[in-house]
């Protein structure tokens, strides 16, 4: 072979292939990290508005037919499902002569959903749609939906907030998540 031959057949050098590496490397695994958080945000907002729609659903029901509509958990905590029923009798508790609207099963692995003090166990409409306590108080509260990653930001956690009017909504605000944990009930 000529020098002139020799001289074009060249090849990487032991340190180029090492830097070459690393970059297509370090992109790989940005496009992986990136696209499990969009995962994450995805099934975090398919869930809140699976939610939403359980408490509209309730709500509307409550005033189309002028009667109490609960929502209840199955669980110990509400990521283990929870049912929405006709709660005739005003207990919160779904009794054998009470109708079934819907059953939610258990949510994903690694979501978690917690409620404050005052949508903890239950939460109920009147048929004003006003939701409210056995007792007839005032129930606004907030259900904390939580990845396995937490409240620390707004693509881990979705606050689904009713108010005192019952309407609920999901915020994302950091003002709305700020003190509320993802692990425990206040």
């Amino acid at each position: 072979m000529s020098l002139s031959t020799r001289k074009s057949i060249q090849g990487f050098t032991v340190i180029e292939l090492i830097i070459s590496m690393t970059v297509g490397f370090s992109s790989l695994h940005l496009a992986i990290v990136s696209g499990e958080s969009l995962l994450s945000n995805n099934r975090l907002t398919v869930t809140a508005n699976r939610i939403i729609h359980d408490l509209y659903i309730a709500r509307s029901t409550a005033i189309l037919e002028n009667t109490r509509i609960a929502l209840r958990k199955t669980g110990d905590q509400w990521e283990q499902g929870w049912i929405v029923f006709e709660d005739s009798n005003n207990n919160a508790i779904h009794d054998a002569n009470e109708r079934l609207l819907r059953h939610r099963q258990a949510l994903s692995s690694g979501l978690t959903l917690r409620g404050n003090r005052p949508v903890k166990d239950y939460i109920s409409y009147n048929g004003r749609g006003m939701s409210r306590r056995v007792s007839g108080s005032m129930q606004a509260g907030t259900l904390l939906l939580c990845d396995k990653v937490g409240a620390s930001n707004s693509e881990h956690a979705r606050a689904i907030i009713i108010s005192s009017s019952g309407r609920p909504r999901v915020s994302r605000s950091y003002a709305d998540l700020k003190s509320r944990s993802c692990g425990l009930a206040q």
